[in-house]
Protein backbone atom coordinates (compact mmCIF):
# COMPACT_ATOMS: atom_id res chain seq x y z
CA UNK A 1 0.00 0.00 0.00
CA UNK A 2 2.58 2.27 0.84
CA UNK A 3 4.35 1.47 -2.34
CA UNK A 4 1.34 2.51 -4.23
CA UNK A 5 1.15 5.78 -3.11
CA UNK A 6 5.10 6.49 -3.76
CA UNK A 7 4.65 5.26 -7.34
CA UNK A 8 1.05 7.57 -7.70
CA UNK A 9 2.96 10.56 -6.60
CA UNK A 10 6.07 10.40 -8.66
CA UNK A 11 3.99 9.70 -11.37
CA UNK A 12 1.45 12.75 -10.80
CA UNK A 13 5.80 15.11 -10.06
CA UNK A 14 5.96 14.34 -13.42
CA UNK A 15 2.85 15.22 -14.80
CA UNK A 16 3.60 18.81 -13.42
CA UNK A 17 7.25 18.98 -14.87
CA UNK A 18 5.91 18.15 -18.30
CA UNK A 19 2.99 20.10 -17.74
CA UNK A 20 5.32 23.34 -16.51
CA UNK A 21 7.69 22.52 -19.68
CA UNK A 22 7.09 24.31 -22.99
CA UNK A 23 7.22 22.41 -26.10
CA UNK A 24 9.59 24.17 -28.51
CA UNK A 25 8.88 23.13 -32.31
CA UNK A 26 12.14 23.42 -33.83
CA UNK A 27 10.90 22.70 -37.40
CA UNK A 28 13.02 21.00 -40.12
CA UNK A 29 14.89 24.06 -40.29
CA UNK A 30 16.25 24.27 -37.07
CA UNK A 31 20.03 24.21 -36.69
CA UNK A 32 21.39 20.31 -35.81
CA UNK A 33 24.58 19.69 -34.50
CA UNK A 34 24.82 16.56 -37.12
CA UNK A 35 24.67 18.81 -40.38
CA UNK A 36 26.32 21.74 -39.48
CA UNK A 37 30.38 19.74 -39.93
CA UNK A 38 30.12 19.81 -36.16
CA UNK A 39 29.84 23.48 -36.40
CA UNK A 40 33.84 24.17 -36.84
CA UNK A 41 35.66 25.99 -39.43
CA UNK A 42 37.60 24.56 -42.25
CA UNK A 43 40.93 26.36 -40.76
CA UNK A 44 40.11 24.23 -37.37
CA UNK A 45 40.33 21.07 -39.02
CA UNK A 46 42.77 21.86 -41.21
CA UNK A 47 44.96 23.46 -38.04
CA UNK A 48 44.18 19.84 -36.10
CA UNK A 49 45.38 17.72 -39.11
CA UNK A 50 48.93 19.89 -39.61
CA UNK A 51 49.10 19.29 -35.56
CA UNK A 52 49.05 15.61 -35.58
CA UNK A 53 51.29 15.43 -39.28
CA UNK A 54 54.06 17.36 -37.34
CA UNK A 55 53.74 15.07 -34.40
CA UNK A 56 54.07 12.20 -36.07
CA UNK A 57 56.99 13.66 -38.16
CA UNK A 58 58.71 14.95 -34.64
CA UNK A 59 57.62 11.32 -33.50
CA UNK A 60 59.52 9.57 -36.35
CA UNK A 61 62.56 11.92 -36.49
CA UNK A 62 62.74 11.04 -32.98
CA UNK A 63 62.23 7.21 -32.29
CA UNK A 64 62.09 6.12 -36.19
CA UNK A 65 65.69 4.34 -35.53
CA UNK A 66 63.94 0.81 -34.43
CA UNK A 67 61.59 -1.74 -36.38
CA UNK A 68 59.30 -1.82 -33.23
CA UNK A 69 59.09 2.54 -33.00
CA UNK A 70 57.90 2.60 -36.37
CA UNK A 71 55.53 -0.22 -36.09
CA UNK A 72 53.85 1.93 -33.36
CA UNK A 73 53.85 4.47 -35.21
CA UNK A 74 52.26 3.52 -38.10
CA UNK A 75 49.83 1.75 -36.04
CA UNK A 76 49.15 5.03 -34.28
CA UNK A 77 49.22 6.70 -37.74
CA UNK A 78 46.08 4.66 -38.78
CA UNK A 79 44.43 4.98 -35.82
CA UNK A 80 44.36 8.90 -36.48
CA UNK A 81 43.71 8.26 -39.92
CA UNK A 82 40.07 6.17 -38.93
CA UNK A 83 39.77 9.08 -36.44
CA UNK A 84 39.61 12.06 -39.67
CA UNK A 85 38.24 9.52 -41.85
CA UNK A 86 34.82 8.78 -39.54
CA UNK A 87 34.64 12.83 -39.01
CA UNK A 88 35.08 13.32 -42.78
CA UNK A 89 32.30 10.23 -43.71
CA UNK A 90 30.20 11.85 -41.02
CA UNK A 91 30.28 15.19 -42.69
CA UNK A 92 29.09 14.42 -45.65
CA UNK A 93 26.41 12.22 -44.46
CA UNK A 94 23.86 15.00 -44.68
CA UNK A 95 25.65 17.37 -47.27
CA UNK A 96 22.14 18.38 -48.84
CA UNK A 97 20.35 19.73 -46.21
CA UNK A 98 23.83 21.56 -44.94
CA UNK A 99 22.84 24.55 -47.43
CA UNK A 100 19.24 25.34 -45.87
CA UNK A 101 21.34 26.41 -43.05
CA UNK A 102 22.79 29.59 -41.98
CA UNK A 103 27.05 29.25 -42.58
CA UNK A 104 28.99 28.49 -39.33
CA UNK A 105 31.46 31.00 -40.36
CA UNK A 106 28.73 33.63 -40.02
CA UNK A 107 27.92 32.16 -36.36
CA UNK A 108 29.82 34.04 -33.70
CA UNK A 109 30.01 31.11 -30.84
CA UNK A 110 28.39 27.78 -30.55
CA UNK A 111 26.02 26.44 -28.15
CA UNK A 112 26.87 23.54 -25.60
CA UNK A 113 25.75 22.00 -22.92
CA UNK A 114 27.20 24.89 -19.93
CA UNK A 115 26.13 27.61 -22.14
CA UNK A 116 27.29 29.96 -25.47
CA UNK A 117 30.71 30.12 -26.36
CA UNK A 118 32.91 32.51 -28.19
CA UNK A 119 34.60 30.90 -31.27
CA UNK A 120 37.88 31.58 -29.56
CA UNK A 121 37.15 30.03 -26.73
CA UNK A 122 35.87 26.85 -28.72
CA UNK A 123 38.85 26.51 -30.93
CA UNK A 124 41.21 26.95 -27.96
CA UNK A 125 39.62 24.28 -26.68
CA UNK A 126 39.55 22.08 -29.47
CA UNK A 127 43.20 22.61 -30.41
CA UNK A 128 44.52 22.65 -26.94
CA UNK A 129 45.36 18.91 -27.15
CA UNK A 130 46.93 18.58 -30.67
CA UNK A 131 48.77 21.47 -29.63
CA UNK A 132 50.24 20.08 -26.75
CA UNK A 133 51.50 16.52 -28.51
CA UNK A 134 53.04 18.59 -31.15
CA UNK A 135 55.10 20.76 -28.25
CA UNK A 136 55.78 17.46 -26.55
CA UNK A 137 57.05 15.48 -30.13
CA UNK A 138 59.26 18.74 -31.04
CA UNK A 139 60.84 18.34 -27.57
CA UNK A 140 61.25 14.55 -27.40
CA UNK A 141 62.99 15.30 -30.77
CA UNK A 142 64.98 17.69 -29.78
CA UNK A 143 66.21 16.27 -26.96
CA UNK A 144 66.77 12.95 -28.85
CA UNK A 145 68.78 15.22 -31.08
CA UNK A 146 70.81 16.80 -28.20
CA UNK A 147 71.73 13.26 -27.24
Amino acid sequence: MLMDFQIESSHEATAEILACTPVIDRGRNSPAHEIRTFELSGSVWQAMFACYAVFFGALILATGHSTAAIFALVVSIGYTTVYFGTASILNRVSGPERATLAKVSLVTGMRTNTGWMSNNSVNAQILIVPVSLVIFACSFAFIRALA
